[in-house]
């Protein structure tokens, strides 16, 4: 069977917060993320001399793409505690993939959770907790969705989400792999949000896009959609968000401390609240 982007993506996001918990010095705690892995990605991960030589080809390959995907699951693990500890007691998962937050944080599990993705990558996902976790997860609920056919809006609301609650919404990896269109109804979504909401988006520079350095890179990961740094501001200012935070490979160099780490700069998280 093939496997889709789409879930070559998930696992491969899987599998470098599972390499971070072998780390000397981890940036986060996620020992949910190896567990879930299978194949050739578990087989790797679990061996220290395969672990070495992946990084190793994969900083040749991919100069600081392992950098900055545990630095945006560091910084994206803090907001959603900050959003927690703030009260919001709604969480939403836009293209959730692997994410292991609803299931290994505790903050989370007080919350309810809806995880939103593609059928396919859905139910692969849903199959790999069957048999990692004891029990399904109370807190959380499955709601299929195309982002680029259905408004997020309509299918949270059949799942019996409450648009009404401050929520959070998490949108890590995805909107960059969308067609403008989607991404338009994405943030028309994001405007409905209740007052005291928030809302964590990871996106693609405009300045790293239109790079022909990157160009190759670009067209391998079938990436779409950029922006920069003022024109989301302004975007998400007329959704009545205000932007709190935007990180980038400069803010991240400050969690390394003194691990000798690069970290690439094709994306950036933004941190937006009403």
């Amino acid at each position: 069977m093939a496997i889709s982007r789409e879930a070559r993506t998930a696992v491969g996001a899987g599998m470098m917060r599972a390499l971070e918990g072998h780390a000397r010095r981890p940036l986060f705690s996620d020992p949910l993320a190896e567990r879930l892995l299978t194949g050739w990605p578990a087989v790797i991960v679990a061996n220290p001399a395969l672990r070495w030589a992946f990084l190793r080809a994969l900083e040749r390959v991919g100069p600081g793409f392992y950098g900055a995907v545990v630095c945006r699951t560091r910084v994206i693990d803090d907001a959603c505690r900050d959003a927690l500890a703030g009260g919001v007691r709604q969480v939403v998962l836009i293209g959730a993939g692997m994410d292991t937050r609803p299931y290994r944080m505790p903050e989370m599990t007080r919350a309810r959770v809806w995880e939103l993705d593609l059928p396919a990558v859905q139910a692969e996902k849903r199959v790999a907790l069957a048999r990692v976790l004891p029990e399904p997860a109370g807190h959380v609920r499955y709601a299929p969705l195309d982002l680029v056919t259905q408004p997020v809006g309509d299918v949270l609301a059949e799942a019996g989400a409450d648009p009404a609650a401050p929520t959070l919404v998490l949108c890590e990896a995805v909107v960059m792999y969308l067609p403008g269109g989607a991404t338009d109804r994405l943030l028309a979504y994001a405007a409905g949000l209740a007052p005291g909401s928030r809302l964590v988006l990871t996106y693609l520079p405009r300045s790293v896009h239109d790079d022909p350095r990157f160009a190759g890179w670009r067209r391998r990961l079938g990436l779409r959609t950029a922006a920069d740094p003022p024109e989301l501001a302004r975007r998400l200012a007329a959704c009545g968000l205000l932007v709190h935070a935007d990180l980038g490979a400069e803010e991240h160099q400050g969690l390394l401390r003194d691990r000798r780490m690069g970290v690439f700069a094709g994306e950036r998280t933004v941190i937006a609240g009403k």
